[in-house]
């Protein structure tokens, strides 16, 4: 008899002697070949054949050393997907147990995984529709990575359990999803299994029309159907989709070939083979389970002797640890009152803590109200001072004058410096990336220092390393203002020498460059005692120093809180009497460097001298609320030939935009009644060409993204100089008058 024949032969492997005759070292490629072959067998519903070739995977996974519970663990979980093909449910907690015991702690998700779905589609079977979706949601649960492979797995045993329970519409979005599924063992055998599942359940739908589709893609896959289970189950489908459709010859055909299948593989002699074959099997793994609990029953007595041996000297370790209590308890009452003495300290270094935060914002909002104040009046001041300079004065008027004019101009520097370090404390800087070229920026920089230079005899000189990227990312603009008072800084307090700026490539990576750059100066150097302090606000030295060389004492603050910003960090080594050197390191991005050869067009504010810039036939709307200001403007309008026409407030403003044409609109900012963003922003509303220029004094609160969001199209800064004003203006205009 062919299942007595498959026992003997099972038990022949399982003899110590014969399993000691094989290959001391036996390769992974025959147990996987055997595992691929069971899988065969299983699908072409040879059950004996199938037992048969696992158990001699089992024998050979027995004779290796790597991988062996890997090996033992896929052999029991596919006896597992065996016995539930050929319902025989009541024999699988053998087989449950062997899977387990051979899943390590540290195996991977994947082997998890596939023995929870194996336990949710044995609980669905038993009617324990609770516990099979808490095991699949446990599977998905563990799943780290979204990989889709296991995931497909997940749900295609989430469809099964489903199936069982009679969720049909449920289960077919999910079939539908996973469909096809990719399987190295018996892929053909899944998806056949999948578009049957799928025709059954529309057919339990009420949807027969959907359910003969699916039929249909089957018959149309020759390779779907070569296995047996499978076919009896598309004979019966179809028998029952030709019933519904009134073809009685189809139904009995079909009902015919499946009683057929039926008759040979499920026959009385085939069903009791089977059985035969599941007992003496089952019985010989629980003959191993048996063996393995008296292994652990071992186990577990040596442990118990070994935990009286910890009992006696945990007794003794716990009168030890009872007298360190005892002391510790003593410490713990010291330690209380020195803990109660420091928890008041921390409330009250809290409470000055919260108060000094209180005094750092009153501090910022009244130096930003100060300096917005100062703004108005400056521009008078210094716009006044500009026209009266124009006006040909005479000689001992035109020294007055130029005193006024720098006294104007310093104290401008000044407001807006406080206005840069008061930003910096209240985290309002941001930065702002965009590409630019290093050579160009930095030498802009030095051009624009060049007269400052020469006032005290001194070189300004590049020395920049030629492996720079010429395209990089970053806020040029910040960039520029850290150069500008560091070059600036030495310039002041060198004669007769020179100020090197290098610049030194780092490192180098795939899309940023680090750059090491020096600003070096051999003038007269800082003193030690002041080196600490030299990037603290209004930090210049001594009083002579201040008085001799003047400034604000603000550049290297701003400098430091820049670079700050930008990820880095300042530090100086300086000699008295030989100069300084101020150096940090800059990570930039870099940009994409095809093109950038091409030599730069200059703007128009670099083109033009403010002598140079002409206007014809324009046409201005200054909207402005001081009295004094729209004096100042008009007239420096007029000193270019512009006419000009002035509105008092916003509202009058935008009543003038919409009845008049005007080349371009002038937009303060401030002003009672309706500010100049939401006129701007009214006006926007039926003129969308006119440039509108805002006016402001810009403040602490303010932010430029508001004033551009708004619809200005550009920003002036008040007080500014009389070349900037006409720059922008002629920009604004398209670079020529009408």
């Amino acid at each position: 008899m062919k299942g007595l024949s498959c026992y003997f032969l099972f038990f022949l492997l399982l003899l110590p002697g014969f399993a000691s005759g094989l290959p001391g070292n036996a390769s992974e490629d025959p147990i996987k070949d055997t595992i691929k072959k069971v899988y065969e067998l299983k699908n072409n519903f040879d059950f004996g054949g199938a037992v048969t070739e696992l158990n001699l995977a089992i024998a050979m996974a027995d004779t290796v050393k790597r991988k062996r519970s890997d090996y033992f663990f896929n052999c029991y979980t596919l006896f597992i997907k065996l016995y539930l093909d050929f319902d025989r449910g009541d024999d699988l907690e053998v087989y449950e147990f062997l899977s387990e015991s051979h899943l390590k702690p540290n195996s991977r998700a994947a082997k998890e995984i596939q023995l929870l779905v194996l336990k949710a589609l044995i609980s669905a079977k038993k009617g324990n529709q609770k516990q099979a979706l808490s095991y699949i949601n446990k599977a998905k649960s563990i799943l780290i990575q979204k990989e889709d492979a296991v995931l497909d797995i997940i749900l295609y045993y989430e469809a099964q359990v489903l199936l069982v329970q009679e969720e049909y519409a449920r289960a077919i979005p999910i079939l539908q999803r996973i469909f096809p599924l990719k399987d190295p063992n018996e892929e053909n055998y899944i998806n056949a299994g999948i578009l049957l599942d799928l025709a059954h359940a529309h057919l339990r739908l009420q949807e027969p029309d959907r359910a003969m589709a699916y039929m249909e893609k089957v018959s149309k896959m020759p390779e779907y159907l070569v296995f047996p289970k499978l076919e009896i189950q598309r004979h019966l489908i179809l028998s029952e989709l030709f019933r519904i459709k009134k073809k009685p010859l189809e139904t009995v055909k079909h009902r015919q070939l499946a009683d057929s299948l039926k008759e040979k593989y499920f026959n009385i002699q085939s069903i009791e083979e089977r059985n035969n074959i599941a007992y003496h099997n089952t019985s010989d793994f629980k003959d191993r389970v048996i063996d393995q609990y008296k292994i652990d029953a071992a186990k577990q007595s040596r442990q118990v002797n070994i935990a009286k041996i910890i009992s006696i000297m945990s007794s003794v370790l716990l009168i030890i640890i009872f007298l360190l209590t005892i002391s510790l308890y003593r410490n713990n009452k010291i330690k209380l009152k020195t803990n109660n003495l420091l928890l008041k300290k921390n409330r009250e270094l809290q409470a000055a803590k919260e108060e000094a935060e209180s005094a750092l914002q009153v501090k910022a909002r009244f130096l930003s109200t100060v300096s917005h104040e100062l703004r108005t009046p400056l521009y008078a001041v210094t716009g006044l001072t500009h026209l009266l300079l124009e006006e040909n004065p005479r000689k001992s008027q035109k020294e007055y004058l130029n005193s006024l004019k720098f006294s104007g101009e310093y104290l401008l520097n000044f407001i807006n410096d406080i206005l840069q370090v008061n930003k910096s404390e209240a985290n309002q800087l941001k930065i702002k990336r965009g590409p630019f070229n290093m050579e160009q920026l930095l030498g802009k920089v030095a051009g624009s220092l060049e007269h400052s230079a020469k006032e005290n005899n001194n070189i300004i000189k590049l020395d920049l390393d030629k492996d720079i990227p010429a395209e990089l990312i970053g806020d040029s603009l910040k960039l520029s203002q850290v150069f500008i008072n560091l070059i600036g800084n030495s310039l002041k307090f060198t004669e007769n020498g020179e100020v090197v700026i290098l610049g030194r490539i780092l490192e180098r990576r795939k899309s940023s460059v680090k750059i090491h750059f020096e600003v070096r100066d051999d003038g007269m150097g800082i003193e030690p005692d002041i080196l600490p302090r030299i990037f603290d606000s209004f930090a210049q030295g001594s009083t002579q120093i201040n008085r001799k060389y003047g400034g604000t004492g603000l550049g290297l603050t701003i400098v430091k809180n820049l670079l700050n910003l930008m990820d880095s960090d300042i530090r100086v080594e300086s000699d008295p009497g030989k100069g300084s050197t101020f150096l940090f390191d800059l990570t930039l991005e870099t940009g994409d460097e095809k093109g950038v050869e091409k030599p730069v067009t200059p703007t128009l504010q670099e083109e033009l001298t403010e002598e140079e810039i002409v206007f014809e036939d324009v046409h201005v709307l200054l909207v402005e609320d001081n009295k004094i200001n729209q004096v100042v403007t008009q007239k420096m309008l007029a000193r270019k030939n512009i006419t000009s026409e002035v509105a008092n407030d916003g509202y009058e403003a935008i009543d003038k935009a919409k009845n008049k044409n005007f080349d371009l609109i002038l937009m303060d900012i401030h002003m009672p009644g309706i500010s100049g963003i939401k006129a701007t922003t009214r006006i926007r509303e039926f003129d969308k060409k006119v440039p509108i220029v805002a006016l402001t004094a810009i403040s602490l609160e303010e932010n430029m993204d508001d004033l551009y969001n708004a619809g200005c199209n550009d920003i002036i800064t008040k007080p500014f100089k009389p070349q900037t004003f006409y720059k922008k203006i002629k920009n604004n205009l398209g670079g020529s008058s009408r």
